[in-house]
């Protein structure tokens, strides 16, 4: 097995690993598998003296792969970062800071791997391995949700590679799509949104079935920017026209959730985490905002404002249960993948959250001086009546 396949590792290191361009391995001895990163006519003769022994640094370099063929992926990302460390200005180290980022990539220690890419970038950014430092160093920040950062490289990557392949500028898109929702420009979020989907389409990537996983951040952007759009309608104080507006409010919900189901479809459980949490809270939201709207005008009797309650409640209370249902979904997801990013702490808050609403809701129709049956019997000549749709 190579330094750049194969072995059980976690999915943003897996989706990375198609990037790196090919290239050759030094020699190594003592038995040892060669070394990958570097190119065949390169030859270090430099030896290097440690208390435990004397090795040259191609030597060391091989012993980097030897662990990470083990999958010891810890221990293989030291011995780069080693080789990098005793000859930072030598022919070896941009391979080593490659290598070494992707050996903390597949370690699950993403915030060192984009700080190996990083420096790989700003060291040796003529080096034909920066190319995929940079597209690695977006696509971790973007699982960190360092999204303005994420956007900011995005647009060097643009600007200085002008033949990116489409998978490599979609997530480029993506990156540069959530750093604009993170400013609040939904416009600019838009239109990188699109950019992104029309390259997905074009090389018939988006078709139905498992996505790239490059195309889950560009998906979840755009259910980011579907959300906060509908988000923006407010129901208080009343609109004239209540049925339209909360027609809208559903619709954008609906496009939203969509969205966020085609993030899932890439089959990685951080972002499925996280469009699986926005899911759920969709539908909070929506009902805490209608919860928020106020007995219309026509409502001036006490009977008729108890009504106007029980009908709201009793109507828009499956939101709540439609969220609590997402939210269960997303945490045994998570426990079946061993996902446990913020995100499932975040789902496990809001489904109790969820849970405690629902008690509240029943409890509230309870006080109420009517019964359930009552209260459906009333409810479509109050929505005929008030336009509570």
């Amino acid at each position: 097995m190579t330094i750049f396949s194969g072995a059980k590792v976690p999915l943003v290191a897996w989706v990375c690993a198609w990037a790196l361009p090919a290239c050759g391995a030094a020699g190594a001895t003592s038995g040892e598998p060669r070394g990958p990163g570097s190119p065949d006519s390169l030859e270090v003769e430099r030896q290097v003296i440690t208390a435990e022994d004397g090795t040259s640094l191609s030597e060391l370099f091989g012993r980097g792969k030897w662990h990470f063929d083990r999958a010891e992926f810890r221990e293989a990302a030291e011995v780069y970062s080693r080789v990098y460390q005793l000859e930072p200005e030598g022919a070896l180290a941009p391979h080593a800071l490659l290598n070494a980022g992707h050996s903390y990539d597949q370690a699950g220690e993403l915030a060192l791997a984009e700080k190996s890419y990083q420096r790989l970038l700003s060291e040796f950014p003529s080096s034909e391995l920066s190319r995929s430092a940079l597209m690695r160093a977006v696509r971790i920040l973007g699982y960190l949700e360092r999204w303005a950062e994420a956007g900011r490289l995005a647009d060097v990557g643009i600007q200085r590679f002008k033949d990116l392949a489409p998978l490599e500028l979609i997530s480029m898109h993506a990156a540069r799509a959530l750093a604009a929702v993170e400013a609040g420009d939904l416009p600019r979020a838009n239109r990188e949104v699109e950019r992104g989907r029309t390259l997905a389409e074009g090389a018939e990537l988006d078709r139905a079935g498992r996505l790239p996983t490059d195309l889950a951040q560009l998906y979840f952007a755009l259910g980011e920017v579907r959300r906060l759009k509908g988000e923006a309608i407010q129901f208080s104080p009343t609109p004239p026209n209540f049925a339209d507006v909360l027609e809208e409010r559903c619709q954008l919900l609906l496009d939203a959730q969509s969205a966020y189901s085609d993030t899932m479809r890439a089959y990685d459980a951080h972002w499925s985490a996280m469009a699986g949490f926005r899911v759920g809270e969709l539908y909070q939201r929506l009902h805490e905002d209608l919860m928020r709207v106020p007995p219309p005008a026509g409502a001036k009797t006490e009977k008729d404002r108890q009504l106007f309650e029980g009908a709201m409640r009793l109507r828009y209370s499956v939101l709540l249960r439609k969220g609590q249902q997402m939210m269960e979904h997303t945490l045994s997801m998570a426990a079946r993948t061993g996902e446990q990013s913020s995100w499932v702490a975040r789902a496990s808050r809001s489904k109790q959250e969820l849970e405690a609403a629902i008690r509240a809701e029943e409890a509230a129709l309870d006080k109420l001086p009517y019964t359930r049956a009552e209260l459906r019997a009333a409810l479509d000549d109050l929505a005929a009546k008030y336009q509570v749709n």
